[in-house]
């Protein structure tokens, strides 16, 4: 004779009386009063009104109350002699019979619970709807293997394998037979691959309760057997490029999209979505070789100037994060960028690739003329649009800041800033000409424009103008006079300008004769971004950590933890120190700009430290 498990006592029916409601009047004192003691737990009470009720009123909403307060009262035989009258008067509701089964379980009598299950299943209907409601009210009752044995039977009275075969593997999910359930949506699948979408979203929510990565490790296992059963189908080529994206596991994501491009062909809208994921999540490698994949095919695909621009932009980043880098690999990437231009022209497409040439031959290699005419070249385009616009005259006065020509900059700084007065771009251009004006000591101006950015739309350029706002305050508190603000303000202009030297004799003269804590601590944070530019990363470092350890409540404390645990995370390859520092930018600084960039890097390097699942739309 087949055993079958019975679940516990407290396993009660599901009520929704909100529901059940809304087709009644408002309940009477006593059906309020019945309740009341029922979610007070209060089963003994609530089951003497239940009966009164179900007596004068046998409906299933009644049936429900009264029952469950007799099961968890233990009081199993008025329960079964209660299901026994209701199934009576509800002859067609297989969920009276499977709580009889049920309570006759919990009472001891498991011979007679089990003759009543398996004559259920020895006896089923052919009816769709009877089958789902026989096996939810089984796994309801906490028997989702005998759920199972109705699904696969059905299946077979139907005369078709795959009838139920996605119920099957919701029923192993909740049985938790894990593999079983992968392999089962993965066969329903095959089966049925308009699907695909569904099965996607359910796996989602699945890996949501992988806590310890077996959960994945199990998927990826379905996911290669199945695809090695059937190499061609698509939709579960398609399948394991969807699991490499979830798990953030980009070189596998790139490895699959080739190979679906090379199997089926066009995949390079898949690869490209790979590529801009990847870019986004900082894995720069990757994304450079799939932006390069779909580049390489040049004509032939309708993503080829996207994809080019992605991978300069992306091996523009590679040289940029690499500690190594020298002025040879900023000539190579400055001959790449005018090798793009002059083969897919200046165009809205091209422009970023014009933003970034113009500020590596700038910023990078000091040709401050060769830069401008680049710029120049690509405004005098009639077809460029507005915003593109706007993002190369605000780096042509970047450039001509650099090169000492300030109101020639400010004079297009007030441009955009008139032009895209609505825009964010536009409240990035008062900034910039705010600052302009604070290089050059003008602060009382200065200060009136940032105090009216601080409202801006861009958190960005808020917190922006916010600090530099309050830094001239605090400095004006400390230094009535100004003479050390002028020193800052000119240490920064030569820092931008790149004439490093002369930044840090001013700030070394301001911590020499400090005018108060606040000059130490601007004076500190200077100094480390002047020698994070001159490449001294250990100089950086320390000087960062020395403002996070005696300054831990200076405003510039969050911008510390974050650029220093970059520079660890980037440069100087300890992870662990990094994790510790975003980690506490997440709880000590939780209003800080940088939070939610630090609970980014944070999750990514667990990610990789411990394969745990952390879904994109999360």
């Amino acid at each position: 004779m087949l055993t079958f498990n019975n679940a516990s006592s407290q396993n009660t029916q599901t009520i929704n009386p909100v529901l059940t409601r809304q087709q009644q009047n408002q309940p009477e004192p006593t059906e309020s009063l019945a309740i009341k003691f029922y979610r007070e737990k209060e089963f003994k009470k609530a089951a003497e009104l239940f009966q009164q009720l179900y007596k004068e009123k046998p409906n299933n909403y009644y049936y429900s109350y009264y029952f469950n307060c007799l099961t968890t009262l233990q009081d199993y035989k008025e329960a079964e002699r209660v299901v026994k009258q209701h199934r009576r008067l509800n002859p067609n509701n297989y969920r009276y019979l499977i709580d009889e089964a049920w309570v006759v379980g919990l009472s001891g009598n498991k011979n007679k619970s089990n003759r009543i299950l398996i004559k259920l299943i020895e006896n089923l209907p052919t009816q769709r709807n009877q089958i789902l409601q026989i096996t939810s009210s089984l796994q309801a009752k906490g028997y989702p293997e005998l759920a199972i044995k109705v699904f696969e039977k059905a299946s077979m009275m139907n005369g078709e394998s795959n009838a139920y075969s996605f119920e099957i593997a919701d029923a192993y999910l909740y049985s938790g037979e894990y593999s079983e359930m992968f392999d089962s949506y993965l066969s329903h699948l095959v089966l049925m691959p308009t699907d695909l979408q569904r099965i996607k979203s359910k796996l989602q929510y699945v890996m949501r309760m992988d806590v310890n990565s077996n959960l994945s490790e199990m998927l990826k296992s379905s996911l290669l057997q199945s695809s090695q059963k059937n190499p061609e189908n698509i939709q579960l080529a398609e399948m394991l490029m969807w699991y490499s994206l979830q798990t953030k596991d980009f070189e596998m994501a790139y490895r699959q999209a080739r190979a679906n491009d090379l199997r089926f062909g066009n995949s390079e809208g898949d690869m490209l979505e790979l590529a801009n994921i990847a870019f986004s999540n900082y894995d720069y490698n990757t994304s450079a070789k799939a932006y390069k994949y779909i580049a390489d095919k040049k004509g032939d695909s309708p993503y080829y100037i996207d994809s080019y621009v992605g991978y300069f932009l992306s091996t523009n980043k590679q040289v940029e994060e690499n500690p190594d880098s020298s002025i040879d690999d900023y000539e190579e990437l400055e001959k790449m960028g005018i090798e793009a231009i002059n083969m897919l022209g200046i165009n809205n497409f091209t422009t970023d690739i014009v933003l970034q040439l113009a500020h590596i031959t700038a910023f990078r290699l000091a040709k401050h003329k060769e830069a401008i005419e680049m710029i120049e070249v690509a405004l005098a385009n009639p077809n460029i649009d507005k915003v593109k616009e706007a993002n190369l005259k605000l780096k042509l006065a970047d450039i001509l800041l650099a090169d000492n020509q300030i109101w020639d900059a400010t004079l297009l700084y007030s441009q955009v800033e008139s032009d895209m007065k609505n825009e964010p771009i536009g409240h990035e251009a008062k900034l910039k000409n705010a600052k302009v004006f604070y290089y050059v000591g003008e602060f009382d101006w200065a200060a009136t424009r940032l105090d009216i950015l601080k409202s801006a739309t861009s958190k960005l350029i808020s917190n922006d103008a916010i600090e530099l706002s309050m830094f001239i305050n605090d400095m004006r508190e400390e230094d009535t006079i100004g003479f050390v603000l002028r020193k800052f303000a000119g240490a920064e202009l030569y820092t931008l300008q790149g004439k490093y030297d002369s930044a840090m004799r001013l700030l070394n003269k301001v911590e020499e004769d400090p005018v108060g804590i606040y000059s130490i601590e601007y004076a500190l944070y200077n100094k480390a971004q002047i020698y994070f530019e001159l490449k001294e990363m250990a100089k950086a470092d320390s000087v960062y950590n020395k403002l996070i350890t005696y300054y831990p409540t200076s405003i510039k404390a969050d911008n510390a933890l974050y650029k220093r645990a970059e520079l660890l995370r980037i440069y100087l390859d300890d992870i662990e120190e990094a994790k510790q520092l975003y980690l506490i930018l997440m709880t000590d600084y939780p209003e800080s700009i940088y939070s939610g960039k630090a609970r980014k890097q944070y999750r990514l390097l667990e990610s990789k430290s411990t394969n745990e699942i952390d879904f994109l739309n999360n």
